[in-house]
């Protein structure tokens, strides 16, 4: 690790100090002034005192560097011990950027350990004070002239304030995913853009499946510092005390069910060990997922960093192979040079970073990164990123200078960002990024295409794109998001064919663009559609506004003085259909205006809302399972449809399957052109005021309960049928189908009354010959004629149950369904 290139000595003063890039291994003093050029990493157990009247000076530095124990690219001071800041009111202490502008440093940031921070002022910070987990008091404290005042992220994020000033920043006060704020004669005001800004978050992937080692291993190798030569086979256990090398020409080959271990040792006190293994030959490390590979710490109580890394140096010939492998406890978990790699189907915990590596042939596949300081780092690669989970790490993943695929991936609750691009070539298709504060961010390329990504509940911003040339960001989802749904600042690019909805404050902010925005689908963003600062004019014509004038939801030169103007001509009157981007729904999330989808599946958890006046249209072929919660409440006036992607006939698209979907609920919706348009096992559902006409069938359920009330079916093969289903059928309109209600088993949970089910082609209701059971249903409409007529029960087939019809309505009831 690096040393101190200057140490302050304890209790020491001086004039003029400096500080360079380093981990403190022991307490330190800080005071008079200080210069502060590279990053200092304060770890757990180490003490750092700033005495009265410092002042610390940061160097601006947007660093390539590659060290995982830091946070921020920008120069940082970052907090796992402890910070006490003893300024005075006659000798306060003062942090700034030493060239005066906002956002030239990194800040404080506190990650796991506790700051005191007593008559100080912080300036030209990113974020002044930031916490990932820990505390932080501030007394007498003024955070101004910051991108960010105060950010405070997550339920292990304590901030006590008091008598503290956060102003004239661009942000004042941060508050995400339930960190506590207690503020006392303090005050948060005068700030650029937003004083406060608190968001509770989506609920991020919440589970995350960890392979099992096998238990009652003996050791069967103990290495220390040691060469491999030739080819070497492990299995069993295996103990690292030591650097393993695998020099050119040799071969490590790790069998499935290997556990390897490594002790700690950490010679230069940094916190961070230095065990580990070199492979400058071929290593191939593949598990299976019933015997999968762990390599970890072998500590009683194992820490983050306990040992060094899988380091991979000049191995570009034949390809190295990380297969169903767990990796955790370590400071980098795979690091590699000039090699060339393939990690599939691995997963990566607790470790300062998952995956880092530079000059390589880079495949990662469908693996798992979980509670890192940082997930992956690459940089000059050229690199395909496909099918990963990338959850509940701090950061996620970094890509630098770099030619990359990034598709079918899921970026989910990481603390800062979910992805971070820069000066690469991207194709960045069919991802997830929710839950992180930022889902991408971007900077710095000459071209690239952002497609079909669901970009949902991020806390601040879904895309953030800075100084981008020659992209197209097209069919993607930006949702819920708790600022922008995507932000723009010296970029050109097409944006068409995209959804904006629910987004908190805009669905675009521009600071400055260049390009066309069309054919996109705004609606019900919190404050803009689009927001303009700049001076140039931006063309957006042909886009839907969600049912209003585009000038009530664009922020432009009309409305203030200085700023360009939003071309808006040519609006479209109705929704455009948005191509629904991935096959899965793995966030809540809301479908507005009109949506175009093949099958899709909506997990258990998960709800889908789809709002009034939502038109789904479906593919052939194509159903929604809903293992979570439908709930489709359209209203009278704007109801909801969900009908076919071409003419309509019966059994074009497939079915609405609910499995176990508890609490869902259908009003106010039309359903035309399925297999079968409703399809209930085992669900609670509720279903009103709705229409379900030229399907092969309208609602097929087994078990239940369902409530089914006042609505139509007309034009179906059959329009209700039930398998030992439990059901209230009430006042609806079961006309003009070949068979109204069909019941195969079990009719007796049915109570089927106040009912039109005259007209139907052969019967209004059958029993199946395999329902034993009577079927109520008293009170309902059935013609002019004796209802017998219209019935198919044991007055026909022996054996099989009688509909209880008596006694029968005499007058036709009012139309279900008044539109």
């Amino acid at each position: 690790m690096r040393l101190l290139s200057f140490v302050v000595a304890l209790l020491g003063v001086f004039a003029v100090n400096s500080a360079r890039a380093q981990v403190l291994t022991e307490d330190t003093v800080w005071s008079g002034d200080i210069n502060v050029y590279d990053d200092i990493v304060v770890p757990k157990g180490v003490v750092l005192t700033v005495q009265p009247g410092t002042k610390v000076r940061f160097s601006q530095a947007e660093s390539t560097k590659t060290d995982p124990e830091y946070i921020s690219p920008l120069t940082e001071l970052t907090i796992r011990g402890t910070l006490r800041i003893e300024g005075t009111e006659a000798a306060p202490v003062e942090l700034f950027g030493e060239n005066g502008t906002a956002g030239s440093w990194g800040g404080v940031l506190i990650d796991g350990g506790s700051a005191s921070m007593n008559h100080c002022t912080v300036r030209h910070a990113e974020n002044a004070v930031q916490l990932f987990a820990g505390t932080v008091v501030l007394n007498r404290t003024v955070l101004n002239k910051n991108r960010y005042g105060l950010v405070a992220q997550g339920k292990g994020s304590r901030v006590r304030m008091d008598g503290t000033v956060i102003r004239e920043n661009d942000y004042g006060q941060v508050s995400i995913g339930g960190a506590e704020i207690i503020a006392n004669g303090s005050s948060v005001a005068a700030n650029a853009k937003r004083d406060r800004f608190e968001w509770a978050g989506g609920e991020a992937a919440s589970s995350f499946d960890l392979y099992l080692p096998k238990q009652g291993q003996s050791i069967t190798r103990v290495y220390k510092d040691e060469v491999l030569k030739g080819e070497t086979v492990w299995r069993g256990r295996v103990e690292i005390n030591g650097q393993v090398r695998v020099p050119e020409a040799s071969r490590l080959v790790i069998m499935p069910g290997t556990i390897v271990e490594f002790h700690r040792r950490d010679t230069n006190g940094d916190g961070i060990g230095e065990n580990g293994l070199l492979i400058q030959g071929v290593l191939i490390a593949k598990g299976t997922r019933q015997e999968p590979i762990f390599f970890r710490s072998a500590e009683k109580k194992p820490t983050i960093g306990d040992w060094d890394s899988i380091n991979l140096m000049n191995s570009d010939g034949v390809q190295n192979l990380i297969e169903y492998c767990q990796i955790e406890d370590a400071y980098r978990g795979v690091h590699f040079h000039f090699s060339n790699v393939k990690v599939s189907r691995s997963v990566f915990r607790n470790s300062y970073r998952g995956i880092q590596f530079q000059e390589s042939q880079v495949e990662i596949l469908n693996n798992r990164f979980y509670g890192n300081k940082s997930a992956v780092q690459g940089r000059d690669s050229d690199i395909l990123f496909a099918g990963n989970l990338v959850q509940k790490n701090l950061r996620g993943v970094n890509i630098f200078r770099a030619a990359v695929t990034v598709s079918g991936n899921r970026f989910s609750g990481n603390a800062i960002d979910g992805l971070r691009i820069r000066d690469s070539g991207v194709s960045i298709r069919g991802n997830v990024f929710d839950g992180n504060r930022y889902g991408l961010m971007a900077q710095d390329t000459n071209y690239g295409k952002y497609t079909s990504n669901l970009v949902s509940d991020n806390a601040e911003l879904g895309f953030s794109l800075k100084n981008i040339d020659n992209l197209e960001i097209s069919n993607n989802y930006f949702s819920g998001n708790g600022g922008n749904g995507i932000s723009l600042q010296e970029v050109r690019a097409l944006i068409r064919d995209n959804s904006f909805t629910d987004n908190r404050e805009r669905g675009i902010g521009i600071i400055s663009f260049d390009g066309v925005i069309t054919a996109n689908n705004f609606s019900a963003n919190g404050l803009y559609a689009i927001d303009l600062e700049s001076s140039a004019d931006v063309t957006a014509p042909g886009n839907w506004w969600g049912g209003e004038r585009p000038d009530k939801v664009v922020f432009d030169g009309a409305d203030i003085a200085g700023r360009g103007k939003v071309d808006t001509r040519g609006p479209s009157e109705t929704p455009l259909p948005i191509v629904w981007p991935i096959a899965d729904i793995p966030v809540d999330v809301v479908w507005r205006g009109a949506i175009s989808t093949g099958s899709v599946t909506v997990p258990s958890g998960v709800t889908l809302d789809i709002a009034p006046g939502t038109k789904v249209f479906l593919g052939a072929d194509a159903s929604i399972l809903v293992r979570g919660k439908l709930r489709a409440k359209g209203e009278p006036g704007r109801r909801i449809s969900f009908t076919s992607a071409e003419p309509v006939r019966p059994g074009f698209w497939g079915e609405i399957l609910l499995e176990r979907a508890a609490d869902s609920v259908v009003e106010n919706c039309d359903f035309r052109g399925a297999s079968w348009a409703l399809h209930s096992h085992f669900t609670n559902l509720v279903v009103a005021d709705s229409r379900f006409e030229t399907n092969n069938g309208g609602i097929r359920f087994r078990s239940g309960p369902l409530t089914i009330t006042r609505s139509q079916f007309k034009g179906n093969e059959i329009g209700i049928r039930s398998y030992r289903g439990v059901a209230l059928i009430a006042g609806n309109e079961i006309t003009g189908n070949e068979i109204g209600i069909f019941v195969r088993e079990k009719g007796s949970g049915l109570d089927i009354r106040n009912n039109d089910l005259s007209a139907n082609g052969s019967y209004a209701i059958r029993i199946g010959d395999f329902n034993d059971e009577d079927v109520k249903a008293a009170n309902n409409w059935w013609g002019e004629a004796d209802p017998g007529k219209f019935i198919f029960d044991a007055r026909q087939e022996a054996g099989i149950g009688f509909v209880k019809y008596e006694p029968a309505l005499t007058t036709k009831p009012i139309a279900a369904v008044k539109e």
